[in-house]
């Protein structure tokens, strides 16, 4: 076996065996607060232990002279905070949900008394950010799969944060990206950046990431995520606009999963400016499906989460444009007749269609025509597996093309929010 492979397998096999000890190297937020006593005096060197509800997780520490305690990068989800000291009844604290991005302050105070009684408080902490002066919002797992969503893209959602709009003067091509590109407190798309647990993904241009299709997928993958609009620590750097910071799912203890299909066709779309009044309009079917699945492989050490999303495209697109009319193609133009060549009438015969529109003067007219994509190709690809957070979360659509000629438009149709069908099982 060569030597390359064998130290790549030892170097797995020690991420799986050391697993808990990776925990500083996710994205998450953090716990900190004072231990006091009765009286509001601090409690040095108490124990202090910090436990994850889904996955058991834990990690211990002791507070400073000062009674201070801090608990940094932790992965968002339902905690319980205990406390311990001699000759203090122990304390405890649930109900702590932690997301993405944040900094809870839990303080808790010891009653004297012996160490096997103990004094439980189920509170939420306080949702107030008291720790920095970073201005943010968050997105959670509620709204990122209970919202509607054309297209299914994450993103979207960020324009429910204020200060965020769409960046519509940025355009939607293969230079710049086919994503929709948002603008943060009116910076330049280029100037944010875009985080999945802890990796940049932004797009080549710099911009907002996403496929061919001009989707960004793994709506099912992705926990919650934070829009960062102004204020925000130097950690993040590099970006003069926003940050959209995403972390994805996790297994637990418990396996759970769901399946999923999304449906958009053309039965309710209404007909745009260009289509033909006198045709039916042009068809369109899109069909996203997948699934997510996780849970443990050793419980209380190591978890798995895996998710699958296709999109299934057929796009029909009115195209318009313009071309020598009849009496241009025998030389007969309004300034006078021209003497042509004789192989000019094949060359275009060739090259433009017959009209088939109106006259627009010049001895041009206009040339309707429909284009009907191809079915589109299905992505299957990991959105997130165990060590794989960075994994791709975009499947590759084919999209319609009009006919390669100068003054084509692509047709924009108003339509309704795709009907869908879930179901759910754990």
């Amino acid at each position: 076996m060569p030597f390359r492979r064998v130290v790549t397998l030892l170097l797995v096999a020690a991420s799986i065996v050391y697993a808990p000890t990776l925990t500083a190297q996710t994205v998450g937020g953090s716990l900190q607060g004072f231990v006091t006593d009765a009286t509001g005096a601090a409690l040095p060197r108490a124990q202090v232990l910090v436990l994850n509800v889904g996955t058991r997780a834990t990690r211990e520490l002791t507070t400073d002279e000062g009674g201070r305690y801090r608990v940094p990068i932790l992965p968002p989800g339902d905690y319980e905070v205990h406390v311990t000291a001699s000759g203090f009844r122990t304390s405890v604290r649930r109900g702590i949900q932690l997301d993405i991005g944040q900094t809870l302050i839990v303080d808790l105070a010891l009653e004297v008394g012996g160490v096997e009684a103990e004094v439980s408080v189920s509170a939420e902490a306080p949702r107030i950010n008291l720790a920095n002066g970073s201005v943010s919002g968050l997105i959670d797992d509620k709204q990122i799969r209970d919202l509607p969503l054309n297209g299914r893209s994450f993103q979207q959602l960020a324009l429910l944060q204020p200060g965020v709009t769409s960046a519509l003067a940025a355009g939607n091509d293969v230079v710049g990206g086919r994503a929709p590109k948002i603008s943060i407190n009116g910076a330049r798309p280029e100037q944010n950046s875009f985080l999945l647990d802890g990796t940049d993904i932004n797009n080549v241009y710099n911009k907002t990431p996403g496929s061919v299709a001009g989707v960004l997928l793994g709506v099912e993958a992705v926990l919650e995520f934070q829009v960062l609009t102004n204020a925000y620590s130097a950690e993040f750097g590099k970006s003069a606009g926003g940050i959209i910071n995403a972390v994805t799912r996790s297994g637990a203890n418990t396996v759970h999963g769901s399946l999923f299909e999304f449906r958009r066709d053309s039965a309710l779309d209404a007909k745009n400016y260009f289509d033909p009044k006198d045709k039916p309009i042009p068809p369109f079917t899109r069909n996203q499906f997948g699934g997510v699945l996780g849970g443990p492989l050793r419980r209380d050490r190591t978890f798995f989460f895996g998710a699958y999303e296709g999109l299934v495209e057929r796009l029909g697109v009115t195209g318009l444009t313009a071309v020598p009319d009849d009496n241009a193609r025998r030389g007969i133009l309004p300034s006078g007749p021209v003497q042509l060549h004789p192989a000019i009438p094949r060359y275009l015969d060739v090259l433009f269609p017959r009209a088939n529109g109106r006259s627009l003067g010049g001895g041009v007219s206009e040339y309707q025509f429909t284009s009907r994509s191809r079915p589109a190709s299905t992505s299957r690809r990991p959105a997130s597996i165990i060590a794989s957070p960075g994994a791709t979360r975009c499947s590759a659509a084919t999209r319609s093309r009009t006919a390669r000629s100068i003054g084509s438009r692509r047709s924009s149709r108003r339509s309704r929010s795709p009907r869908r069908a879930r179901a759910t099982s754990t």
